[in-house]
């Protein structure tokens, strides 16, 4: 605790999530319906944070790209959950790469990739096998930063969920053959706190847990869950 900083008296934070129910189907009627009814609640159900989970990007990677259910974007429903007097939260996912996002295309040398350099497999999720960003490419690992100063900085999020992280750390050649696996995906987690800064509660999910230690507030132990169970 004390070699890696850890904030044991940091509180967890507890409040309404939009993926358990709603999953993807999501836009700004679900989001804002919804909070009115957490504030309703309140009395009965004190709820301190709202967060908004994936659904709202086109696709996992191209994170400045809306879809038709959020054609005013985020900013402006972080201000309506700070104004309920909650805590804004959104869901990121900085080191996966959806296939078909523009991203691919317009930066196919930021994919990690395999020694025959195809880019390889980050796991089957969106019904799709997804890619992975090298981050010891330089301006690969600058966009990870872009898009947690956009959420905290211009769209106003002062919780992030960061989600399938371990992607960081997959077998591949990297730009960098020096830093082990677990050496990018530290140093990918350093610089998504540095990007968030000091006071922005952070949630880890899908990370191997020792190399979280230190950079979150909190994570998420386990896998997924579901709904219906």
């Amino acid at each position: 605790a004390e070699v890696h900083k850890v904030h044991s008296e940091a509180p967890v934070p507890v409040g309404w999530c939009s993926w358990y129910h709603f999953y993807t189907d999501i836009n700004e009627q679900v989001i804002q319906s919804n909070l009115k009814s957490v504030v309703n609640l309140r009395p009965d159900v004190p709820l301190p944070l709202f967060q908004i989970d994936d659904g709202f990007e086109t696709y996992p990677s191209d994170w400045f790209d809306f879809t038709p259910g959020f054609p005013k974007g985020l900013a402006h429903l972080a201000q309506k959950i700070k104004a309920a007097g909650l805590t804004p939260g959104i869901w990121l996912a900085p080191f996966i790469v959806h296939p078909k996002a523009k991203l691919v295309k317009d930066h196919p040398d930021w994919l990690l990739r395999d020694k025959k350099d195809r880019p390889v497999n980050a796991g089957f999720v969106w019904n799709r096998f997804n890619f992975a960003l090298d981050l010891t490419h330089p301006e690969a690992l600058a966009y990870t930063q872009k898009v947690i100063r956009t959420a905290v900085e211009q769209w106003g999020f002062s919780y992030l969920k960061l989600d399938f992280l371990y992607a960081a750390a997959l077998k591949g050649c990297y730009q960098d053959p020096t830093k082990t696996r677990a050496q990018v995906l530290r140093m990918g987690l350093e610089a998504l706190r540095e990007a968030a800064g000091p006071e922005i509660t952070l949630l880890g999910c899908g990370c191997p847990l020792g190399t979280g230690v230190g950079i979150f507030e909190a994570m998420r132990i386990s896998a997924d869950v579901s709904g219906y169970w």
